[in-house]
């Protein structure tokens, strides 16, 4: 076979596509008469009859259909490739928009927010703080951060996840010396307990292994960490929280860790794009950056901060 015109494959999947030659010629971006040369060029050279053309339309034959469900797909992957190219060498600028619960914001994602508006002086950034998962086309946000224990709900979206987020159990001294230290997870049986929004339970890991489960019915129910944390450290209960977002309290001596041999199930933290093919260059550009902030995928579990985020 002689040498491969790959533009006249790329023409003749437009033609294919469009059911026109006019309107293939105009999305391979050559004239008319070029695209009608290019198929006939191909069709000599497989030997085979790509289309049946009348004067009011052109149909795409069984061979030229089964040619195309073969190549077409080759096509359509170095279309995105050098799309996906381009923007990542696109200026970075305009305006990102964020949704993230407050945890996610002030200890995952700030240093990151802060390294990319450093290296990209015409990026605007805006967020807001939401725990529940949102609409991102409906509600125009560019990605949005979501917590779960468990597993994201179904979604039309392109999902990653970028941290895992380490929980221990807290309460103030004062609580301990009425109740007594606690030995084991049963001894916390008739605590009262500050909760986030559906908890039903509390694990009790050893090595990445549960070795108890708690029943809980919280006092205190929400998904805002700061209301659970004030309430530990006034005595109302003992708290399921990050190590991470309440370490200055424990070095101060308003909390105290509970049971510290033991750890909860982690929460997982994914970041949710809308599925398009291009990607926008500022989503990408933070995407990179939090990569080399937060370190691979494997190892995202929280760094120790040095200063009150």
């Amino acid at each position: 076979m002689k040498t491969m015109e790959w533009k006249d494959w790329e023409i003749f999947c437009r033609v294919a596509e469009a059911g026109s030659f006019t309107r293939g010629a105009e999305l391979a971006e050559v004239p008319k008469s070029s695209a009608s040369a290019a198929v006939s060029r191909l069709e000599t050279q497989l030997g085979m009859r790509l289309f049946e053309r009348t004067t009011r339309r052109v149909r795409v034959t069984q061979q030229g259909q089964r040619l195309y469900d073969s190549v077409a797909p080759h096509f359509a992957a170095l279309r995105e490739i050098g799309a996906e190219a381009a923007s990542a060498s696109a200026q970075v600028s305009g305006t990102l928009r964020i949704a993230t619960p407050y945890e996610v914001g002030s200890q995952h994602l700030s240093p990151s927010l802060s390294r990319l508006l450093r290296l990209h002086p015409d990026l605007r950034v805006e967020i807001d703080v939401t725990w529940d998962q949102p609409d991102l086309l409906a509600h125009g946000y560019d990605l949005a951060f979501v917590m779960t224990n468990t597993t994201l709900h179904d979604s039309s979206f392109a999902s990653k996840r970028v941290v895992l987020v380490e929980r221990a159990f807290y309460a103030a001294p004062a609580l301990i010396a009425a109740r007594g230290l606690p030995r084991n997870p049963q001894d916390l049986a008739g605590w009262p307990t500050l909760g986030n929004v559906g908890d039903r339970h509390w694990e009790f890991l050893r090595a990445n292994a549960e070795i108890a489960r708690l029943p809980v019915a919280p006092r205190v129910r929400t998904h805002n960490a700061e209301i659970r944390l004030k309430a530990a450290i006034d005595g109302l209960g003992v708290a399921r929280l990050s190590p991470l977002f309440v370490e200055e309290h424990v070095a101060q001596g308003r909390l105290v860790r509970v049971l510290p041999a033991l750890v909860s199930s982690p929460l997982k933290v994914y970041v949710l794009m809308p599925a398009r093919k291009l990607m926008p260059a500022s989503v990408r550009a933070l995407l990179d950056v939090m990569e080399e902030t937060l370190g691979p995928p494997e190892a995202r579990r929280p760094a120790r901060r040095t200063a009150r985020a």
